[in-house]
């Protein structure tokens, strides 16, 4: 079982990053395969604890990456009113299956329901026109910005770093299958094809928030290179922007906050009437 790195702590706030394929917290007291069980008591995300914490986001079970805990209900207040009002930023680290034939994209479709597996998966999807049965569509965000094409185990692939505007259950993943570049790895928005990898090639890898008494900005490290299950697969086509050192995911990070980028090839991808 993979350990879980703290990030930063203090008085309000513990940020950790989260392993692939793990649960935040679970009923279950006999679950062990949770973030709350390795940095607390199994209880502690409950409001009956003695030490409780309070969850201020959420990370998939297959997702890994930085994730921001409330020591207090007072923080989590002050978290939670940043992301209601989207005064955090959030960089995702991904790996999409074929090659993205643009540089900068923003997706716009709505996010809502699958109605064919709400009994069952949960699955989410996005409206693409007036004629989908997606239930209860709420308006979803993401810009996406390509930053290397290569192959994994001789197939295409593309790196790209996403920032959802929007906080919809799973979106990046909803977004980036229905653009037709599915999460490397991402078992259950290829309908169960994608089994080839160990894990899903989706990583939180910043999280900017401007609380005015503790302001964060907490980035982890590459993950997906570092991995030689991942690294001995790669083969590298064209890199559009550095990325792999904090210093230049950083740089991508500041390309893709701006409202548009001059010179490279752009995409929106929206509501079709």
């Amino acid at each position: 079982m993979a350990a879980v790195e703290k990030l930063y702590e203090s008085e309000n706030y513990l940020v950790v990053n989260k392993p692939y394929d793990m649960y935040i917290n679970s009923d279950d007291e006999n679950e062990k395969n949770t973030v709350t069980h390795h940095i607390a008591s199994p209880d502690s995300h409950l409001s009956t604890s003695v030490n409780p914490l309070h969850f201020v986001q959420r990370l998939d079970y297959s997702t890994s990456g930085v994730l921001c805990i409330a020591k207090t209900k007072s923080a989590a207040a002050k978290a939670g009113r940043l992301f209601e009002k989207r005064e955090t930023r959030k960089y995702y680290l991904a790996v999409l299956r074929g090659h993205v034939d643009c540089e900068v994209a923003d997706i716009e479709f709505d996010v809502g329901l699958d109605p064919l597996t709400v009994t069952s998966s949960h699955r989410m999807c996005a409206r693409t026109t007036s004629n989908d049965s997606c239930d209860q569509p709420r308006n979803a965000h993401t810009r996406l910005l390509v930053l290397e094409t290569g192959y994994f185990a001789g197939d295409p692939v593309t790196v790209v770093l996403l920032k959802p505007v929007t906080g919809r259950r799973h979106q990046l993943r909803v977004h980036c299958v229905t653009i037709g570049h599915t999460i490397l790895g991402d078992y259950t928005y290829s309908d169960r094809r994608d089994t080839l990898p160990h894990r899903m090639f989706l990583h939180a890898t910043r999280l900017v928030m401007p609380i005015a008494t503790e302001p964060l900005d907490i980035q982890t490290t590459e993950p997906f290179f570092q991995d030689l299950q991942f690294a001995s697969k790669w083969k590298s086509e064209k890199c559009f922007y550095k990325y792999r050192t904090k210093k230049d995911f950083s740089a991508a990070c500041d390309i893709l906050d701006k409202s548009y980028v001059v010179g490279v090839k752009y995409k929106v991808f929206n509501f079709i009437e």
